[in-house]
């Protein structure tokens, strides 16, 4: 392998640079607003990347870069279906759809917001483990312990958890390719609908697939545990924006797979889910959307919330 390749594979995109390729502008650019209010127009290739983000340490010190060849195969096969597909507004093949399917899951658990989050839920674990170690437990406590029948799955104790803690970058690494199959088999069997605006378009993120619940979020609201999101909730939307003019949108309640054109308002709303569930940077097709984005949502990360009504 020569020196330039080599290099190549370090740096690796946390969101495919072939994805978002599929949001230029009319100069192959996309706009990118970031959580420091800047707005810059720039090389898709180059942005939403980190060196040897998938790279696992060989135990000769190496980074072995399989888990990013494997990502870089999977984006190229989604690529394909994209060109031949999605954008003649056509069914895909069983293939085809596994395809799709596999990439989908994938871009879920890939992306930096996702790792961060993962570490950090597990270093609240950590903690409160280690501050029950440090806690004598009361007799009444034990009894109550003791009473709770085992669900005889696997435990782990604290030292397992410090000790992945400690390599946890590359752990995630090896678990995305590990949880595929599991998630790509739930997306495959919901129901897919591409909606198609090619006025107000699309915009996407650093972390652009989003799992939401929109009636359980009415009944129960934000935050709370009725309407935490799950690929196998029957109320679950996943959306995943395909372009600057196209969004899939796949459940389990929609009557048919389809192709459907959508007003204004309603790609502004589907955009809203894409914009509120970023971290720290959105990128669209246009200056102007992004200015306009910029001069609308006001709160910082994880969550953007919106300074007027979203159209």
């Amino acid at each position: 392998m020569n020196t330039k390749k080599i290099k190549k594979q370090e740096q690796q995109h946390t969101v495919p640079g072939s994805y978002l390729e599929n949001f230029v502008d009319e100069n192959g650019h996309v706009w990118v607003f970031d959580t420091d209010d800047k707005i810059f127009n720039v090389n898709p290739n180059n942005i939403l990347k980190e060196r040897h983000f998938y790279s696992i340490t060989a135990d000769d010190g190496q980074k072995d870069v399989s888990v990013e060849n494997i990502l870089g195969s999977i984006e190229a096969d989604f690529i394909n279906v994209f060109r031949e597909k999605f954008v003649k507004d056509l069914f895909l093949t069983d293939e085809e759809r596994v395809a799709v399917s596999v990439f989908i899951a994938a871009l879920m658990t890939r992306t930096r917001p996702h790792r961060d989050h993962l570490k950090k839920s597990l270093e609240e674990i950590r903690d409160r483990m280690d501050e029950w170690t440090k806690k004598p437990i009361s007799e009444e406590e034990k009894r109550t312990l003791s009473a709770i029948p085992s669900s005889g799955g696997a435990t782990i104790d604290l030292e397992t958890l410090n000790s992945g803690l400690k390599n946890f970058d590359e752990h995630h690494s090896t678990s995305i390719l590990r949880s595929l199959s599991h998630s790509t088999a739930l997306i495959y069997n919901m129901k897919w609908s591409v909606w198609k605006n090619e006025g107000y378009g699309f915009v996407t993120s650093d972390d652009p697939v989003v799992l939401l619940r929109p009636a359980s979020l009415k009944k129960f609201g934000a935050g709370t545990f009725g309407s935490a999101p799950g690929l196998k909730w029957k109320d679950v939307e996943l959306t995943l924006p395909l372009s600057k003019d196209r969004l899939l949108l796949a459940g389990w309640i929609l009557n048919n797979d389809s192709y459907i054109t959508v007003s204004d308002e309603m790609a502004g709303r589907i955009d809203h889910r894409t914009i509120t569930h970023s971290r720290d940077r959105i990128i669209t097709s246009s200056k102007t959307k992004a200015e306009n984005i910029k001069s609308r949502y006001t709160e910082k990360p994880y969550k953007l919330k919106i300074a007027s009504k979203v159209i």
